[in-house]
């Protein structure tokens, strides 16, 4: 027995070389490393159509769909794929590695962004060192756009199941009964995600891992990565996973990444209130020509809280078709909405017996003066207000509808609900806290009732610490001043936690997505930071431009557009910000 023992173990060291060496652990995702990425012409509609963009670019632009591990931390249970989009850098000998963009959500497709990015920095002016700054990026960068796994192009998560959503008011109605439908809607749609198989397997740590598994198919050593909104999240999620891979960074919008995601769901209802109450109705103010509404910002705010709730749905659906909450240049169409809303509120009060009939409603619409001193501004709101009447009548009586959630919306509240624990798991705290909030925040306080986080079961994966990510490379970040969607405060928050970060206030703003906007402040900075390597200070400001008739004429329209821009540069920058709108157009969303 002895010796057969013995002759076991010479064979068995025989078989690992002789020499008694160990071999190596089989690395389970060496596969995925190992894969060869096809890239190939891009079908145009996927990134928008034949766009200016696209045809200027198309000869350095290229798509490719990846295999990720469906799980990362057990890759034998499958794949999923990931849709990339790269322009390719204009002068490959001098490249300096590639910059992945996300524009947020979550559940927002950033695949054309490499796009328009590249046509907006690509066609800068070459008059200004600006300008040459933002066009040497695209030269020596890669664009990387994709679609993050659950939507586009990539593998989609769906919540849907054959039953029917309870009739629903809106939020700041805390009758028992529509407090009872919210919570039974969002029980209703949370069971729906769960039942989907991949729902374990949408998060932000998968995200992360995808976006590291892109960087070394590409072979760089380093990160480069601009994140708007949600994007934010991503970022520190990478830096705190990844820190000695961070090369630069820009985190556009942050959010509080400081601890539980739902902090930052809490947020938006004062941050949108606020810019309701605290800029857009004070600008109005100042401008009683424009819109009607006379000179005190204190009644003009007020407006929206006298709004019966019907009123209210079809007011927040007119705001979010027009983003008067995501972009400080839209301040004005936000003005001529509460114009709109308080006369059309001024019809239905003075007619009491006809406030669900369309023919009669619309008939005193048209004879209704809304701005008696301007005929093209009165035409303007009577406008908006004719836009919200279809919408006020579908309120008044609402009806049950379909448990189902867009590509979007599913990859939203799965991400949010498996990132981090649930600030509380009763549901009678989200309720409580709906209450609280609808008095102090009547446009959005009350949503923040309809929690499926709640009863959702915790998440599938666990945040690593934020303490990690400041071992970073130096990181940029900007921030409007009154953002709406992710609010100054927890971006302070998030500041605070990043000794590597260095923070760009832009004053007198509130746009949600500062890369996209016109500012020649921040992009002075952003061509620095890519092409040099170079940060701001600590801290510091940018100043926005004059508002809508509060300038020169120059000035105003630099609010929307930056002097001296090309057209295929203000066409690639309308498609990034209509990207933004319709994450806005969805929801309260990051």
């Amino acid at each position: 027995m002895a010796a057969g023992l013995a002759a076991a173990v010479l064979a068995a060291l025989g078989a690992c070389g002789g020499d008694g060496a160990v071999p190596p652990p089989v690395d389970p995702l060496q596969p995925y490393r190992d894969q060869v990425v096809n890239w190939q012409a891009c079908d145009p509609e996927t990134l928008g159509g034949e766009s200016p963009a696209y045809i200027t670019l198309r000869d350095r632009l290229s798509c490719a769909t990846i295999r990720v591990p469906l799980d990362y931390s057990n890759p034998t249970k499958g794949d999923a794929v990931v849709a990339v989009s790269r322009v390719a850098a204009g002068e490959p000998t001098q490249r300096l590695g590639a910059i992945l963009v996300n524009p947020g959500g979550p559940g927002g497709d950033g695949l054309g962004w490499s796009l328009n990015l590249a046509a907006l920095w690509g066609n800068a002016s070459a008059s200004t060192t600006t300008g040459q700054q933002l066009r040497t990026i695209v030269q020596r960068y890669d664009m990387i756009g994709f679609s993050p796994r659950g939507v586009g192009a990539s593998s989609r998560m769906y919540c849907g199941t054959s039953g029917m959503l309870r009739p629903e008011h809106h939020s700041s109605d805390r009758s028992e009964a529509n407090v009872a439908a919210m919570l039974f809607n969002a029980n209703a749609l949370g069971d729906a995600c769960l039942r989907n198989p991949l729902v374990k397997y949408i998060n932000t740590d998968a995200t992360v891992r995808d976006m590291d598994l892109i960087r070394e198919l590409l072979g760089d050593a380093k990160f480069n990565y601009v994140g708007i909104s949600y994007g934010t999240w991503l970022g520190a999620w990478y830096a705190s996973l990844f820190p000695e891979r961070v090369g630069r960074m820009v985190q556009d919008s942050s959010m509080d990444v400081t601890g539980n995601i739902d902090v930052n769901v809490v947020m938006q209802p004062m941050a949108m209130q606020r810019v309701l109450d605290e800029f857009i109705a004070p600008f109005a103010a100042r401008h009683p020509d424009r819109f009607g509404i006379g000179t005190n910002a204190a009644e003009i705010a007020n407006v929206y809280r006298t709004l019966p709730e019907p009123m209210r749905v079809a007011f927040g659906q007119q705001a979010s078709l027009h983003a008067i909450l995501s972009k400080t240049h839209r301040v004005a169409k936000g003005a001529q909405l509460i114009a709109a809303a308080r006369g059309m509120n001024q019809i239905l009060t003075d007619n009491p017996d006809d406030i669900r009939n369309f023919t009669v409603l619309d008939a005193k619409l048209m004879d209704y003066e809304f701005v008696p001193d301007s005929f093209g501004d009165d035409a303007e709101v009577r406008g908006l207000a004719q836009a919200m009447l279809q919408p006020y009548l579908l309120a008044y009586e609402p009806t049950a509808s379909p448990v189902e959630l867009s590509t979007f919306n599913s990859v939203f509240n799965t991400v949010v609900c498996n990132d981090t624990v649930a600030t509380s798991t009763d549901p009678q705290y989200w309720v409580k806290l709906g209450n609280e909030m609808a008095a102090r925040y009547p446009y959005e306080g009350g949503s923040v009732t309809r929690s499926l986080c709640a009863t959702w079961g915790g998440p599938s994966v666990a945040k690593p610490p934020l303490s990690r990510a400041g071992s970073s490379a130096p990181i940029l970040m900007l921030q409007s001043e009154f953002d709406a969607q992710t609010a100054t405060e927890g971006a302070r928050r998030s500041f605070d936690q990043l000794p590597q970060a260095h923070l760009v206030l832009v004053t007198g703003a509130y746009s949600h997505g500062v890369v996209p906007e016109s500012n020649a402040c921040v992009d002075a900075t952003i061509g620095t930071y890519f092409a040099n390597g170079v940060v701001p200070g600590r801290s510091s400001t940018c100043a926005e431009p004059p508002l809508p008739y509060e300038g020169t004429a120059d000035a105003t329209r630099m609010a929307k557009t930056s002097a001296g821009e090309t057209d295929a540069a203000a066409q690639a920058r309308e498609a990034l910000r209509q990207s933004l709108d319709a994450i806005a157009h969805s929801g309260a969303r990051f």
